[in-house]
């Protein structure tokens, strides 16, 4: 089978074109092969990231949103702490009570604790770090804080 001209002339001017422009692009004017081995290239410096927090409202700006206006945070007041010690214990409900008479159990938002264990619970409030005091018949004393708050069963049944 003979292979018709027109094809083959093309083949071998896509190929010689495909040479000179590899050659072309290998070596910039002025400088041979064996000069740009030779020379190092200078390395540049990688540049820092600088992030400045703004102060007033207004200087932030959203990169994805530019025309949002980001209002600064304002510094929340100092709250007492007593009253918030008061408002977590009032976090804690006494769900329900099981175990035997010798080893009672109480079980205290979802976490089942014996006498004289400690538990990390996690309330509305906030995570709480709590110690079961005593358990009786239908309430659980606990301890937070150094202040212990006796935690009585519902009687709305």
């Amino acid at each position: 089978m003979k292979t018709p001209r027109p094809i083959i002339i093309l083949f071998t001017l896509s190929a010689v074109a495909a040479l000179s422009v590899a050659t072309v692009n290998s070596a910039p004017a002025g400088k041979t092969a064996e000069a740009k081995a030779s020379a190092p290239e200078a390395e540049l410096p990688i540049p820092k990231s600088v992030f400045t927090i703004p102060t007033n409202s207004g200087a932030a700006r959203d990169p994805f949103f530019p025309s949002r206006i980001i209002q600064a945070e304002v510094a929340k007041p100092a709250t007492n702490a007593a009253a918030a010690r008061v408002s977590s214990l009032s976090c804690l409900v006494l769900k329900g009570l099981s175990g035997t008479p010798s080893n009672p159990l109480a079980m205290v938002n979802g976490r089942t604790m014996g006498r004289g264990e400690d538990a990390e619970i996690v309330t509305d409030c906030g995570r709480l770090l709590v110690h079961c005091v005593d358990i009786t018949t239908n309430s659980a004393i606990v301890e937070v804080g150094g202040e212990r708050r006796e935690l009585r069963l519902r009687s709305d049944f």
